[in-house]
């Protein structure tokens, strides 16, 4: 979804009808504040065109602020501003806005900047995947990291009766088998845990998008095979 922020009904009328003719979906809001709702409960703005002039008038760090947002953070803020405007476009780019169409624009120039506004969308799209593997990854380290604290824990005891038993004690030989096998096997559902835990190489926390939900979820199953083992 684009959002097109302007009370100037003719202009938004000009842009408005060339972007849904190319397949974009447009909704037009009349202030920055009615975009900051729709960002906040809309995960799917990919663009945001705003005009100038009433970005102004209103206060041009309402308008900067959406990219402050979680959901406004990779979405490109478009100007509408006058050709002519240059150090008023230096100075917005210099504050974070992507790029400007120009006004007044013919059809052939708002053509081009459709091409460009797309391009603006699948780079958007190619930094919030890479956010994702980043954070995947992170959330990853953090749960091997707690699977490492299992393993480590069932492994203490076993490494304790290993140099405490004497050979020559039949009991304690077969103690320190049937302990041997019980790690053997409980480190096995450990690492079992971890592979049902991802999901063609994407972990549940990427998909729900609740990192404390899932550690909750091992910590319960470990917790639970540690049970089943005395």
């Amino acid at each position: 979804m684009i959002l097109l922020i302007t009370q100037n009904y003719l202009l938004a009328q000009n842009i408005q009808i060339p972007l849904e003719f190319e397949g974009f979906v447009v909704k037009r809001l009349p202030t920055a504040r009615e975009a900051h709702i729709e960002i906040f409960q809309n995960d799917h703005v990919v663009t945001i065109i705003f005009e100038y002039q009433q970005a102004v008038a209103e206060g041009l760090h309402k308008y900067l602020k959406i990219k402050e947002l979680d959901n406004g953070k990779f979405v490109p803020l478009v100007a509408l501003i006058e050709k002519n405007q240059m150090a008023e476009q230096i100075t917005l780019f210099e504050m974070g806005v992507d790029d400007f169409i120009f006004l007044p624009f013919n059809t052939i120039e708002l053509q081009m900047k459709l091409r460009s506004i797309q391009r603006l969308i699948s780079l958007t799209q190619s930094l919030k995947d890479k956010e994702a593997q980043i954070e995947n990854f992170k959330n990853l380290n953090r749960i091997i990291g707690t699977l490492n604290h299992y393993i480590n824990n069932a492994l203490t005891p076993l490494y304790s009766t290993a140099q405490l038993t004497r050979p020559e004690d039949p009991n304690q030989a077969r103690r320190l088998k049937e302990l041997t096998e019980e790690t053997a096997v409980f480190i096995g559902k450990v690492l079992n845990a971890l592979r049902n835990m991802t999901q063609q190489r994407e972990l549940r926390v990427v998909q729900e998008g609740v990192y404390q939900d899932v550690m909750f979820d091992i910590e319960q199953e470990l917790n639970r095979l540690r049970q089943t083992m005395h």
